[in-house]
């Protein structure tokens, strides 16, 4: 949609835990016919180091859920640096609980609300929804660790690493803090639909954590699809070095959206409209 449809209310202060002022961008339809539900982007911040929630506004992020009719949200989290696990856990759950309280009088619909992310974005996205008593109807990973007890990639937990500096420690001393901050710990059949989006060559957390995830998930009975990115690495790119950018994420937008369009029920499904159907191609 034109930028004329849209509003944009960037930099609003959700919380300030310890003193750390977190914030939020918003952009919506300027003009919804009916409170839009929302959709929560968390920042990737890379390895959970210092992020930029502006990553958001690039195309095939929340402007494309915001053309889809959604109201959108990025939020920043405490990074590694400035606060250890469940702080992370803790910031999104502020945000949902801001977002719910609507503060502002925003024109959306609290009752349906959706996550999505990438990477460590990705693992806060599927780890708050996970959480009990989170009433999140949708979540979408995009290339997001989900069992930090099972190294490989860039997911060292014996020296070292972005997982071990999340938890504070290696697995020697913070095993059990490495498991408190595992999606895959927190599966149940009461979890909310996930989509699971991996490409298979990713050299940084490899594509088995998304399996795992998703089989964990179809065991409990919850209701989960993987698309999988044939030749995809971390960036769902055949070449692990070009920017996020491409077809590729175009598909994906379209893909959450059509995932999103369907759980969040109330103002945007169609009764009866049947499950969305992967678009995604292999690279």
């Amino acid at each position: 949609m034109p930028d004329t449809d849209r509003t944009f209310l960037p930099d609003i202060q959700y919380a300030s835990p310890d003193g750390i002022p977190l914030r939020l961008d918003i952009l919506m339809p300027k003009r919804p016919p009916k409170p839009p539900p929302a959709v929560l982007r968390i920042d990737g911040c890379p390895a959970w180091g210092p992020g930029d929630r502006s990553s958001a506004m690039l195309p095939f992020v929340n402007p494309a859920l915001a053309q889809a009719g959604f109201l959108t949200v990025a939020i920043s989290v405490r990074h590694s640096g400035q606060a250890t696990f469940p702080a992370q856990l803790h910031d999104v759950q502020a945000a949902l609980t801001w977002l719910r309280s609507n503060p502002l009088g925003l024109p959306v619909d609290t009752e349906h609300i959706g996550m999505w992310g990438q990477s460590a974005g990705g693992h806060l996205a599927a780890l708050a929804g996970l959480m009990p008593g989170a009433d999140v109807q949708a979540v979408v990973t995009i290339s997001g660790p989900s069992d930090l007890l099972r190294p490989g990639g860039e997911m060292r937990i014996d020296r070292p690493s972005p997982v071990t500096a999340l938890v504070g420690g290696d697995v020697t001393t913070h095993a059990e803090q490495l498991r408190a901050a595992s999606p895959i710990a927190h599966v149940t059949a009461d979890a909310p639909p996930i989509l699971i989006i991996h490409g298979t060559r990713d050299e940084t957390v490899p594509y088995e954590q998304s399996e795992r995830l998703h089989r964990a998930l179809m065991e409990a009975g919850a209701d989960t699809r993987l698309i999988s990115v044939d030749g995809g690495h971390h960036n769902l790119r055949p070449d692990p070095d070009a920017r996020y950018e491409g077809q590729t994420w175009y598909d994906v937008a379209g893909e959450a959206a059509g995932f999103f369009r369907y759980y969040l029920a109330s103002a945007t499904k169609c009764i009866g409209s049947p499950k969305p159907r992967s678009v995604v191609p292999a690279v």
